[in-house]
């Protein structure tokens, strides 16, 4: 299976998984770290995952700027990125779907969309300080438990709107393909309240949501079909409830930064649904 479908920035054999168990009750779909090189500059184009990230930062180089121990929290994304980085890469990482972000972090996802924000801003000096601490303690499975210990003892524990909740539950049932006037007619709420609460808790709009989990359906289609033939995309298109093939392929565009096509022929970066960006 191609890389593509990964969740990390960098080869699956550097990357150390925490026990899923050691964050049960907070909603954490993942969490690893690495401790890499890179000797020279690579840019990669960062396919939005559905997730938001609390991004421990020891040490390294993004963007061309040193980072010196921090958190940042980046929010959820709804069209595709690009990021450079060289030099040491050395990270924890935790990931969660939009409503358990929510229930922990207590602010209204909307506030950081396409954006990240420093988890100080949010929960004080105390995240600067777990970020310094972990960057001087030795062992994965130490820095894990502190950083399990810090989020269930400083989160949030907001309640979550269950209307929404029903919401993003119908839009995974069936792939990003029920529409907002459906949802919306579910809610008993206005089309306006209800994308002002769905934005809150989310993150995105509920159509964006919804592209973003077509989107996702269809590149989990692509990277399981049989690599011996060619992918039907017209069928996948008609599949997923793409009015036509180029509105499958604008979405690629959106969240890929190119066509379904060329992604898979592209050779893939292991990285966190990342390609090597193309020449600029």
């Amino acid at each position: 299976m191609l890389e593509i479908r990964g969740v990390f920035q960098v080869a699956a054999e550097h990357v150390v998984h925490a026990p899923p168990s050691l964050f049960g009750g907070l909603g954490v779909r993942r969490a690893f770290g690495f401790d890499v090189a890179e000797p020279e500059p690579v840019r990669r184009n960062k396919i939005p995952g559905g997730t938001v990230k609390i991004v421990f930062a020891l040490d390294g180089t993004v963007d061309g700027v040193r980072r010196d121990p921090s958190v940042l929290v980046i929010g959820m994304h709804d069209r595709g990125t690009t990021a450079t980085h060289v030099g040491r890469m050395h990270s924890v990482q935790v990931q969660l779907g939009p409503l358990a972000a929510r229930r922990l972090l207590g602010v209204p996802l909307s506030e950081f969309r396409n954006s990240a924000v420093c988890l100080d801003d949010l929960f004080g000096p105390s995240a600067r300080g777990l970020a310094e601490r972990l960057a001087e303690t030795a062992r994965w499975d130490e820095r894990f438990a502190l950083v399990a210990d810090y989020l269930r003892t400083h989160g949030a524990h907001a309640d979550i709107d269950p209307i929404v909740a029903a919401a993003v539950d119908s839009l995974h049932a069936t792939r990003g393909a029920a529409t907002v006037a459906e949802l919306v007619a579910e809610t008993g709420w206005s089309r306006r309240h209800f994308a002002r609460r769905f934005g809150d808790q989310v993150g995105l709009s509920p159509k964006a949501y919804a592209s973003l989990t077509r989107f996702d359906t269809a590149l989990a289609w692509l990277t399981a079909a049989d690599r011996d033939r060619a992918p039907d995309l017209g069928q996948l298109a008609d599949r997923l409830g793409y009015y036509d093939q180029s509105h499958l392929t604008r979405d690629f565009h959106r969240f890929a930064g190119t066509t379904p096509g060329r992604l898979l022929l592209r050779h893939m970066s292991p990285s966190s649904k990342t390609t090597p960006a193309a020449d600029s």
